[in-house]
């Protein structure tokens, strides 16, 4: 099953507001030091450091420092990406030419441009791999321009990875400067090590390494325990593990639902959405989610004992096909052992039926489709939850459209409990009901535009 840990759109934002402040405070820090080390250059003649000393950065020349702050001070961001271009290209040796990359990388996510603030961002960390900055906005922006199915999705992955870990050990000598109170020191450490540890959790998702994601979004949360999206790919990580933890899942996205709406996020919605139906099809109705959810906003874990009672096994219908459906669904749904063990034997194992289409697209694999197919009640009475996802080969396929009746049949591939149960199955649809798929969809040819003749010579107009 596909995992969208994505989200929703409308990150952009808030990732803008949390890294561009970031990214000025680091600038305006950075100008003040150049201040000092220019008037102690100046009078001591540009040289006179002790034998010994750990080396600070330095300004080659004047002409470099103005340059610099030029650049810093400009309220344009357009034009302090320009000046910031010519000053690395100017002062290819210096010593700030990872800030002036930073200056770059917060003008940029302050027009909204991520890709660009992103490029500038690792720039900066090519300079100088302890920009911490430059590697706080890596890790915090990454999770919401990941694309699952980009072709260099693992290489990004892989320098996610790194970039965070880096973090995490510039994090380690990072001193607090001698004009900042320790609490506002030590909160600002804790905000940063969640991004870094967040983001370590978000890339073990996407690598299916859910213990992993676990631990690293823990130590996450434990800095920051009030961001909803912790909380929410938490949940994610229980839920998706072998066997699914449940009870822990449902506590992490009941506590993301309530953070989120709290905080007025755009992503609520669609939060709140996932949350409904992983309870419900653990459940089998949304019956005690409101006090789930009650408990959840006041702490950061589940306590000691806390259950959310699976559901009750299916009635028999009198319909054979969907009776042996709800037969797989209740031994699976049970979890642990016992689950796997059912699932050993149902792999492989022929299934049959007829169904309505719930919906169509195009596979991760060259030429297949994936048919999604609702043959219970239950399903066809609720949008996007689907009984049945077909992957087939079949090119017609793309013909087929929400609500037309299909006989299929295939093999059991796979199947899903997130965010409601499905069988996957690889087979095809019966070729007759992709024909009367075809002709009901044909888009009719386009009307011509009537001819209009021009009236005989002589005649009455």
């Amino acid at each position: 099953m596909k995992i969208k840990t994505a989200v929703l759109p409308g990150l952009t934002a808030l990732v803008g507001l949390a890294c561009l402040s970031t990214a000025n405070a680091g600038t305006r820090a950075w100008a003040g030091r150049a201040e000092a080390w220019s008037t102690t250059q100046d009078a001591a003649g540009g040289g006179g450091q002790q034998a010994g000393a750990a080396k600070q950065p330095g300004w080659k020349s004047r002409e470099e420092y103005d340059a610099f702050q030029a650049m810093a001070n400009d309220k344009d961001p357009h034009k302090r990406i320009e000046l910031a271009e010519a000053f690395v290209t100017k002062y290819a040796n210096s010593d700030f030419k990872d800030q002036a990359y930073q200056v770059e990388m917060g003008s940029y996510q302050q027009l909204g441009q991520s890709d660009k603030a992103m490029d500038a961002a690792h720039k900066a960390v090519e300079a100088n791999p302890d920009n911490i900055a430059a590697l706080n906005y890596l890790s915090f922006a990454f999770p919401f321009v990941f694309e699952a199915k980009a072709s260099d999705k693992d290489s990004k992955l892989a320098q996610t990875e790194t970039d965070a870990k880096r973090g995490l050990e510039a994090l380690q000598k990072l001193k607090k400067p001698d004009n900042v109170p320790e609490d506002q020191f030590n909160q600002q450490v804790k905000v940063l090590r969640a991004n870094f540890n967040g983001a370590l959790g978000f890339v073990a998702l996407q690598r299916k390494g859910y213990a992993a994601a676990i631990t690293s979004l823990k130590a996450a949360q434990e800095d920051n325990p009030n961001d909803p999206y912790i909380a929410y790919r938490l949940g994610l990580a229980y839920e998706y593990s072998s066997p699914p933890d449940f009870d822990n899942a449902i506590w992490y996205l009941a506590r993301a639902d309530d953070l989120a709406k709290a905080a007025k996020s755009p992503d609520a919605p669609g939060i709140d959405k996932f949350f409904d139906q992983v309870y419900v099809s653990r459940h089998g109705s949304d019956q005690g989610k409101s006090d789930v959810l009650t408990q959840a906003a006041t702490s950061l874990s589940p306590p000691a004992g806390f259950k959310v009672p699976p559901a009750e096994k299916h009635k028999p219908t009198g319909n054979q096909v969907v009776d042996a459906f709800y037969a797989m669904e209740d031994s699976l749904k049970v979890g642990g052992d016992q689950a796997q063990q059912a699932f050993q034997q149902l792999k492989g194992q022929p299934f049959a039926a007829v169904g309505q289409v719930d919906s169509v697209e195009k596979g991760s694999d060259a030429g297949t489709y994936l048919v999604r197919i609702d043959i219970t009640n239950e399903s066809k009475s609720k949008d996007g939850v689907y009984d049945i996802e077909l992957k087939d080969t079949q090119p017609d396929a793309k013909n087929l459209a929400k609500g037309d009746l299909v006989r299929f049949d295939g093999t059991i591939a796979a199947h899903a409990l997130t965010p409601s149960f499905y069988l996957a199955l690889d087979g095809k649809i019966n070729p007759d009901d992709l024909a009367a798929a075809g002709e009901k969809h044909k888009k009719p040819p386009p009307k011509k535009a009537p001819v209009r003749r021009r009236p005989a010579h002589g005649a009455a107009r």
